[in-house]
C-alpha cells in the first residue's frame, strides 16, 4: 500500500497528552487515525485504569468522537506479555529492577503502531511523549529531550532505532505540560481535567508490580534477611523482587537515622542497608545491550542519566566493547542509586547519544 505522508496514526491512550497530540495534528491538516493498544491483562483491575487498559479504551473512544477522527483498538496483550511482562519478572526475580517502559516502547508500542500505519497507508505515527526529533547534517533523525525538563521522556525512548524515528512525530516535545492542559481546557476536551495517567505496566502500591508478576508466573520468592554493612542482621524481607537499590521506605527496620538499600544478593537473598549517605552513590557504571545513535567517541565527555528525572552528570567512557554493546562509564561526581536493570542513557547537549541496561555499579 502507498504510504501517505499526510495521514498519521496517533497512539490514543485516553490521557490528555495523546488527545492534544491528535488535536494538534488534525488542525495541522493531517488525516488522523487514532489507535489504542490493548495491552493490560483483563484480570488486573488496577491495570485497566492505566496505559493500555480497557478503561483507557473507553476514554480514547470518547475523545476520538469529540475530535471527529477515526478510532481503532488493536489487541496486543499476547505480545505485551511475551515481550514485556515475562522479561520483567525474570529481571525482578534476579534482584534487579526492570524498566518496562523502555522495553515496551521499542518492542511493542511503536512496532505495533508502525505496523498498523503500514496497513492503513499512513507514513507517520505520533504519540504524546515529551521528546523531540530533529535531523542532522546527513538528514538522519536524532532524538532530543523535550523542552519541559519536568516531563522530558527521551530517557524512555532511547532504544528507538533511526528507522523508527524517521516515521515518528512528537508534537508535544516543544510544549510544556501546563500549555497542554490549557489547550485541553480551551477546546473543552473530555479528559482535560483527568488525573495524570500511569506510565507503569501495573498501577498500585509499592511492591505491587513485582508481586503481581510473581503471582502471575508462579515465581519463587527469594526471601532473606536485611543486614547492615557489618553483617549484623536487622530483619527479614519477603523476596528480593520487592526491593530495589536506593529504597528506604517500607523496610520495617529502624536504625535511628535514614538507611537505604545499597546491595542485593540474588543467590543468598541478603539485602544490605547503610545509613551512610555516601554509600548510596557510585562513580562508575557498566551497561550492556547498549544502542548507539551515533558513533562512540571515546574521548568525549557526555552527560549521563541512570534514572528518570535524575539530574544528568558529566561522564566519560572508560571502556567500550568492539561491537559497542557493552559500555563502562566514569561519572564526574557521585551518582545516587545506580540500579541494575535500569537504563544508562548518554546525552550530548539535548541529543540522545545512546543507552543500555545497567548491569553493575
Amino acid at each position: 500500500m502507498v504510504q501517505n505522508k499526510k495521514k498519521i496514526v496517533v497512539g490514543l491512550s485516553g490521557g490528555i497528552d495523546s488527545t492534544v497530540t491528535a488535536l494538534l495534528l488534525r488542525d495541522a491538516g493531517y488525516e488522523v487515525v487514532g489507535v489504542t493498544l490493548l495491552m493490560q491483562p483483563q484480570e488486573d483491575v488496577e491495570a485497566q485504569k492505566s496505559c493500555g487498559g480497557e478503561d483507557a479504551v473507553g476514554m480514547a473512544t470518547r475523545v476520538a468522537e469529540q475530535l471527529q477522527i477515526s478510532h481503532h483498538v488493536v489487541e496486543c496483550r499476547a505480545l505485551f506479555e511475551r515481550a514485556v511482562l515475562k522479561p520483567c519478572w525474570q529481571t525482578f526475580s534476579e534482584g534487579r529492577t526492570p524498566n518496562p517502559c523502555v522495553i515496551c516502547n521499542r518492542q511493542v508500542k511503536f512496532r505495533v503502531l508502525l505496523d498498523f500505519a503500514d496497513q492503513v497507508g499512513a507514513f507517520y505515527v505520533a504519540t504524546g511523549h515529551y521528546a523531540r526529533i530533529t535531523r542532522d547534517a546527513q538528514q538522519r533523525p536524532r532524538l532530543l529531550r523535550g523542552v519541559d525538563a519536568n516531563k522530558d521522556q527521551s530517557y524512555f525512548l532511547h532504544a528507538l532505532t533511526p528507522d523508527m524515528l524517521a516515521r515518528i512525530q512528537f508534537p508535544l516535545g516543544a510544549l510544556r505540560k501546563p500549555e497542554v492542559r490549557a489547550l485541553g481546557q480551551q477546546y473543552g476536551l473530555a479528559n482535560a481535567a483527568r488525573a495524570e495517567s500511569q506510565d507503569v505496566c501495573f498501577a498500585g502500591p509499592e511492591g505491587h508490580v513485582a508481586e503481581q508478576l510473581r503471582i502471575r508466573y508462579d515465581g519463587r520468592a527469594v526471601k532473606g534477611v536485611l543486614k547492615d554493612e557489618s553483617g549484623r542482621i536487622l530483619g527479614s524481607h519477603h523476596g528480593i523482587h520487592q526491593v530495589t537499590i536506593g529504597q528506604r521506605r517500607g523496610l520495617g527496620v529502624a536504625l535511628g537515622k535514614p538507611a537505604k538499600i545499597i546491595a542485593i544478593d540474588a543467590q543468598s537473598g541478603d539485602v544490605i542497608l547503610s545509613d551512610r549517605p555516601e554509600a548510596s552513590f557510585g562513580t562508575q557504571c557498566d551497561a550492556r545491550s547498549f544502542y548507539w545513535h551515533v558513533a562512540a567517541d571515546r574521548a568525549a565527555t557526555y552527560c549521563a542519566q541512570v534514572r528518570y528525572r535524575q539530574k544528568p552528570v558529566p561522564a566519560v567512557l572508560r571502556a567500550v566493547s568492539d561491537a559497542g554493546s557493552e559500555v563502562s562509564v566514569t561519572f564526574a561526581e557521585p551518582v545516587f542509586g545506580i540500579t541494575p536493570g535500569q537504563a544508562l542513557v548518554l546525552y550530548e547537549g539535548d541529543a540522545v547519544v545512546g543507552g543500555g541496561t545497567i548491569v553493575r555499579a
